[in-house]
């Protein structure tokens, strides 16, 4: 029998340790870390896929990056206390254009338990909107989307439609 040299027994030794039980995990590893607190307060309520949910707001950012012709950027996350279910709306606005406000759509994900992810992607997803109202520190609107896809943007996912938000900073 040929010789094991000694760095691949020491190598194999460490392997069969392993296996054999190792080091245990922490308790917390692979679950989500808490949630920071809320830093406003409101509400989403949607469909997906014909699911209705309703969660609570968790994060609020809405930034004006131009004073002159109020062009907003709203940032908004509401999430359920488990984490299990949640949507994320990333958009610009500019309000001051009335009904021809682009109000472009740079990021929508909704993720529940239910239905799993559905994701708004931009050459095959359409946002219909409903309502918006928009302000500083202060957000409301409606809108229905239609084609959404999985992480991959490939295959289809539940549609998210009847989205109402509210979101208004501490």
């Amino acid at each position: 029998m040929k010789q094991i040299k000694p760095c691949l027994a020491l190598l194999l030794l460490l392997s069969l340790n392993a296996m054999a039980g190792g080091p245990r995990p922490p308790a917390d590893w692979n679950k989500p870390k808490a949630l920071p607190p809320a830093n406003g307060e409101g509400q989403v309520s949607f469909k997906q896929g014909g699911n209705a949910m309703t969660l609570p707001l968790n994060h609020i950012e809405i930034k004006k990056i131009d004073p002159k012709n109020d062009v907003f950027v709203v940032e908004l996350k509401y999430v359920d206390e488990t984490q299990e279910n949640s949507l994320e709306l990333y958009f610009g606005s500019m309000p001051k254009l009335g009904k021809d406000d682009p109000r472009n759509i740079t990021g929508f994900n909704v993720k529940t338990k239910a239905g799993g992810l559905s994701r708004a992607a931009a050459n095959k997803t359409k946002c219909v909107w409903a309502d918006l109202q928009l302000k500083e520190g202060e957000v409301s609107g409606a809108l229905s989307c239609t084609g959404m896809t999985d992480l991959s943007a490939e295959k289809s996912a539940p549609d998210v439609t009847e989205v109402k938000f509210t979101g208004k900073a501490k």
